[in-house]
């Protein structure tokens, strides 16, 4: 194998071309969850990568994995169409979701280290006090950060993969449609399901998934009823 200078720079390259990727995907997705890019709304790689300061690579890549996702739609010689968020679709993402989740509580809850249970308990922290400031920004930014803990503290490579599209497809759902008046009961239960975790009480955590997804569903059906919150 070779592993002289040449081989080095295109390594190193390969790196930077997925950092750059992997950048212009969370811009863009931020962009679409806060609904600065609105459902309907047209763009071209080009404004993209003007905005980002990126170069045309990078986004394109970034705008295929959105399109995997539902987020997009490329139209070629017209631009990338920001689909709209469909309620129904939401509805089987969360039956497919709960299992998951499940499946989550029971791998972190035999393979996690303490160092794992201590940083969920800190975001949980965090998301008590977001929600109780009914801080949208930073309550989805720390539920986030509590998810991809949790997904992490698995150690399930496929886990990983499998949760990380829901989990955007759920944040934007929910940062359109969430009320600040449902951020304290949510974060409570997620409270109520790292306890158990940290624990390692899985009846606890199942119980406490059973009740949030439950809740998820019957504001789901509430939304149909209603406008976008945001």
């Amino acid at each position: 194998m070779t592993t002289g200078p040449d081989a080095s720079g295109l390594l190193a390259n390969a790196k930077r071309a997925r950092s750059l990727a992997e950048t212009a995907y969370d811009a863009i997705e931020q962009m679409i969850i806060s609904r600065r890019l609105a459902p309907g709304a047209m763009v071209s790689e080009g404004e993209l990568g003007a905005e980002l300061a990126l170069g045309r690579t990078p986004v394109r890549e970034a705008l295929a994995r959105l399109k995997t996702i539902g987020f997009v739609e490329v139209h070629p010689r017209r631009g990338v169409l920001v689909t709209p968020v469909d309620i129904i679709k939401h509805l089987e993402l969360l039956e497919v979701r709960r299992p998951l989740d499940e499946t989550v509580a029971r791998c972190v809850i035999a393979r996690a280290s303490d160092r794992d249970l201590e940083t969920l308990q800190t975001h949980t922290e965090g998301l008590l006090v977001a929600a109780a400031a009914r801080d949208r920004e930073v309550y989805f930014r720390v539920k986030r950060a509590l998810h991809e803990a949790l997904v992490g503290a698995a150690h399930n490579p496929t886990l990983t993969s499998t949760m990380g599209p829901l989990h955007a497809q759920s944040r934007r759902f929910w940062y359109t449609y969430e009320p600040t008046a449902s951020f304290l009961d949510c974060a409570g239960i997620h409270a109520t399901i790292v306890a158990g975790i940290a624990a390692r009480e899985a009846e606890q955590a199942l119980s406490g998934i059973g009740t949030l997804f439950d809740l998820l569903d019957r504001m789901t059906r509430r939304a149909l009823d209603r406008r976008p919150l945001v």
